[in-house]
């Protein structure tokens, strides 16, 4: 990719070296907060610019690159909203491959065409299943009795390739590191419940939504009642599947989320369950078709719609995203950029479309990113404050600035990275959270009490220190900046 907008980053960073001869205190005491032992011995890059008139108003090492954890998700989601528009929805269509009998009865398979649709959960819905329920009941009123064929999910313009080589091993069992794909229901996760007897024993596990019963299985002992509980998980050794493990106390229940490993396949089972549900029997399998060697009779072409779900606007996928910092969310954007590329969704096309969408639409400086994932999952992430300011910055003129600061995180907001931070700048201060081992970041908008709004960014890498210590310091500086003078 050629280094396109380095004249306006460099120009930037030149003047973030001298600052505003009227922020000049307010710069020496970040400094001063930035310096104090032990935050000195971490890696820290900052850069704070006036969104309306492009002063900068502080400065460090702003044209270094770091790991931004889940700062990367305003790097996904300004894409995507650059490509597509708030307005942006996700589509799901299912088709008959062939003629529904008067009777009810279809002669050939029954195809989901997906999109990637990340809304297909609880989140949106009043369950997980309820937009699945949605499209089952209009496949009923449509007449649709009986498939004497397969329920097949069209996967053939998404790649097959759902974890990034670069996450850690452990996440993977777990729902924060769900994998996505083109039809995927209840964020790629399941709740599981374990459910204690007699100390000695096995726990039992139940999960939603369901689809592949042997997709869990249970490991955890159950100890006398009173000793500690204490459920984890991992990867089975065969591959399939996770083993939920740990302790459980006698008589006892307890919940976990984790991810159920083949999303498309089990969301195909969940379908195939709420067909049965409503009086819909499929004769055949599930299958994912990935090849178009694997297509019959005419599963590869177009077929007739007997129903469809399209997704919340793309600015409300933001927001689910942004708030809480959901990372599958943020993955199935990621990947849907991608399609629209080269034909063919994932990690490589997605990550492409991500770093060339932000270079020609807000002139950042190619160098200054390194995009892995859509998520911040990976350390292996990279980018600057001010590529991070710079886009901030060019958000304020798009006609949807407003909406992309109101679907950040607020100080005290229910359910938001925010809400047990900041206390008292509720209204003011709007912005992405991001942390994994060793790296604590933060960037977003101040409104000032001298009434201006700050468009900032603070990266820190290499603490060696608890995140809440880190992230001490950082709203420490975004309190001293929202103070708004030099008194």
């Amino acid at each position: 990719m050629r280094a396109r907008g380095r004249q306006w980053a460099l120009g930037v960073i030149a003047l973030g070296s001298l600052a505003s001869p009227g922020g000049a205190q307010s710069a020496d005491r970040l400094d001063a907060l930035f310096d104090a032992p032990p935050y000195d011995r971490m890696h820290i890059g900052a850069l704070v610019v006036d969104v309306e008139t492009g002063e900068v108003v502080y400065a460090r090492d702003a044209a270094r690159r770091y790991v931004p954890a889940s700062n990367q998700k305003v790097l996904t989601t300004l894409a995507a909203l650059e490509r597509w528009g708030p307005d942006y929805r996700f589509h799901t269509a299912i088709e008959a491959d062939g003629e529904v009998s008067p009777d009810g009865i279809l002669v050939g398979d029954l195809l989901v065409r997906g999109s990637g649709d990340p809304t297909l959960s609880e989140r949106y819905y009043d369950d997980d299943e309820h937009p699945l329920r949605m499209l089952v009941g209009e496949l009923y009123d449509a007449g649709l009795r009986r498939v004497r064929g397969d329920l097949v999910i069209d996967a053939l313009e998404w790649d097959g390739e759902v974890v990034e080589e670069s996450w850690m091993w452990g996440d993977l069992a777990f729902g924060y590191g769900s994998v996505g794909g083109v039809f995927v229901v209840g964020e790629g996760r399941a709740v599981v419940e374990a459910r204690a007897g007699e100390a000695g024993g096995a726990a039992a596990l139940h999960w939603t939504p369901l689809g592949d019963p042997d997709r869990f299985v249970s490991a955890v002992r159950v100890v006398a009642a009173g000793d500690d509980s204490d459920l984890s998980a991992r990867i089975r050794r065969d591959g399939f599947g996770v083993e939920v493990t740990g302790t459980l106390a006698a008589h006892t229940s307890d919940t976990i989320e984790l991810s159920v490993q083949d999303p498309v396949m089990e969301a195909g089972l969940v379908l195939r369950r709420l067909l049965s549900d409503r009086g819909i029997d499929v004769d055949g399998r599930v299958r994912v078709l990935t090849d178009s060697l694997q297509c019959r009779r005419s599963g590869c072409g177009a077929g007739t719609v007997l129903a469809g779900l399209r997704s919340p606007p793309l600015i409300e996928i933001v927001q689910g995203i942004l708030e809480p910092s959901q990372n599958w969310m943020a993955e199935q954007l990621l990947w849907a950029l991608g399609r629209g590329e080269d034909g063919r969704a994932g990690w490589e096309a997605g990550t492409e479309a991500v770093a060339s969408i932000l270079v020609d639409g807000f002139g950042v400086d190619s160098l200054d990113l390194v995009v892995r994932d859509g998520s911040g999952l990976s350390a292996y992430n990279l980018v600057t404050p001010r590529a991070l300011v710079g886009m901030l910055q060019g958000v304020h003129r798009r006609p949807w600035a407003a909406a992309y600061a109101s679907a950040l995180a607020e100080p005290g907001e229910t359910d938001s990275t925010l809400e047990r931070r900041l206390e008292g700048l509720r209204g003011r201060v709007f912005a992405k959270t991001g942390t994994i081992t060793h790296v604590n970041s933060l960037s977003g908008y101040i409104d000032t009490d001298d009434g201006r709004r700050l468009a900032f960014a603070i990266l820190t890498n290499a603490s060696g220190m608890r995140a809440s210590q880190v992230r001490s310091v950082v709203d420490e500086a975004v309190r001293l900046l929202a103070d708004g003078n030099d008194e």
